[in-house]
Formats: C-alpha cells, sequence, structure tokens
C-alpha cells in the first residue's frame, strides 16, 4: 500500500494525521503500542501493513491475514476518559466500518461485540487493547482487519472449515477494492466517530451502535464461556456490556461471548 495515495485522500482529522505504513509485519497493534513506548505515536496514530504474520482477533483467536489482498489497521487514541469507558471503543470502530460499507452500498450487520456481517458472512473483525493509569485510560489500540480483495477460491482453499462465514468486499462488488481507497474512508470514519465521543460521551457511541445492532428487546443466545445464556436484551450499558433479562427476570450483565441467536430459533452463522 503506497501511503501518498492514502493521504491525498484524507480529510483533516486527528486520527491519521501522522500515518505509518509496513509491508509485513507480526501484528498492527503490536507495532502501534511499541511506537507508543517510544514516543513516536500520540493520540489518532495509525499503522497499517500490508500482511500480517501474528493476526489475531478477540479472545485470542487467530486472524488471517494474507498479504496484498485486505486491509490491516490499527489506531492509537488517548481519550480523556476512565478506564471503564475504553470498552465502547470496540463499538466505534464497529460504527466506523458499517458507514463505509454503507458508502460502497454494501448493507451488514453488526454481530455483538465485535463483527461485521454480510448476509451472515464475516467481512471485517476489531479488536481493542487498552492501557491504563490508574483508573484513566492511558492509550486505546482499536485493531481492524478487513477482507477487502479475497477471491472465492481462495476462501474456500485457505479457509476450509470456516468458509462458509466469510465474505470478501470484492466478490460483493464483483471487481477488486482500491486499498488506499478504502483505508482512507475508514481513517476518516474513524475520526468522526472519534469526536462524537470526545464531544458527547461513551453513552452516545453507545446509544447509536445499540441502534444499528437492532436487539435490544429481542430475544438472543449468548455463549458466554461455555454457558449458555438465553434472555432477552434489556440494553447496552456505557461500558459496553449486555445487561439480559434471563427466564425468572434475573438481569445478567454478560461482559463478553459469542452471540448464537437472533432470536429463540434462530442461529447466526
Amino acid at each position: 500500500m503506497e501511503i501518498s495515495k492514502i493521504r491525498k485522500r484524507l480529510s483533516a482529522g486527528v486520527v491519521g494525521r501522522k500515518l505509518f505504513v509496513y509491508g509485513e509485519v507480526g501484528s498492527t497493534n503490536d507495532v502501534l503500542a511499541r511506537l507508543f513506548r517510544e514516543g513516536a505515536a500520540g493520540d489518532g496514530t495509525v499503522v497499517i501493513a500490508d500482511s500480517q504474520t501474528a493476526g489475531r482477533g478477540r479472545l485470542g483467536r487467530k486472524w488471517a491475514s494474507p498479504g496484498g489482498r485486505n486491509l490491516y489497521l490499527s489506531v492509537l487514541f488517548r481519550p480523556d476518559a476512565p478506564a471503564r469507558a475504553g470498552a465502547v471503543f470496540t463499538f466505534l470502530g464497529s460504527l466506523a466500518l458499517e458507514s463505509v460499507f454503507s458508502d460502497y452500498g454494501v448493507g451488514v450487520s453488526i454481530k455483538w461485540p465485535n463483527d461485521i456481517l454480510a448476509g451472515g458472512r464475516k467481512m471485517a473483525g476489531v479488536l481493542a487493547e487498552m492501557g491504563c493509569s490508574q483508573e484513566d485510560v492511558d492509550y486505546l489500540i482499536i485493531g481492524v482487519g478487513v477482507n477487502l480483495n479475497l477471491s472465492d477460491g481462495f476462501i474456500r482453499r485457505e479457509m476450509k472449515d470456516i468458509s462458509d462465514r466469510v465474505a470478501s468486499l470484492s466478490t460483493l462488488l464483483g471487481g477488486d477494492v482500491d486499498r488506499e481507497e478504502f483505508a482512507a474512508r475508514l481513517i476518516d470514519a474513524l475520526d468522526g466517530f472519534y469526536r462524537v465521543f470526545s464531544e458527547s460521551g461513551p453513552e452516545a457511541i453507545t446509544a447509536l451502535w445499540s441502534e444499528k445492532w437492532g436487539f435490544v428487546g429481542r430475544e438472543i443466545s449468548i455463549d458466554a464461556g461455555g454457558e449458555v445464556l438465553r434472555g432477552t436484551v434489556e440494553r447496552v450499558d456505557g461500558e459496553g456490556f449486555l445487561r439480559l433479562r434471563v427466564p425468572g427476570g434475573r438481569l445478567e450483565k454478560v461482559v463478553a461471548g459469542d452471540v448464537l441467536f437472533r432470536d429463540a430459533a434462530r442461529e447466526i452463522p
């Protein structure tokens, strides 16, 4: 990816003001954390790589990161916010992705807490990692992986047992996607939602995300570390956690897990 092609498409915002583009790295999140420790990265710094050898998703899962095909991007944020507000940055990333896919004419859905789906197949994911000073956020890094130019043949060949759960933007559009253009649009979208966070607080991001998600008031099932919880989503709180009303009336706080059902009978792939 060419840094000059990305820069000329960017608006003048905080996110992307400082931009690093690499060939192959272990993980863009790890590179950005190192740059921060070395004093080379501040609020809004972006790291992009052509490929990753150690890309990861939520709960330590491996994220396939072939070179020259997709987008692997991480952003450093330094909000003036308590640590408990950090979880909503996963939502911030999801909102930015949904906005960009919409710009391309592709309707996607958000799967709590961090996946973007098209027709029930995964298009992108968000991984947020945070460093804290006492009770406040010191830094927060959002890592984003987006399937842009994977052919159906590549998906079937390389992803095998999960190939029916993976999608690529190029196959939906019927042609290759300009990765620099997509990166610039995503950086601008992240900057826009970061402004919303800065001006209106984490509750504003949570409210926007809940509206896009669309499952408040609906019955779902969640695999929470091997325990399946079933109930009705009452709300998503300001820390990004689900509040699930389970049978018997008890309100459960769900910190992490995989949503299994849209309602009592239909499974999400």
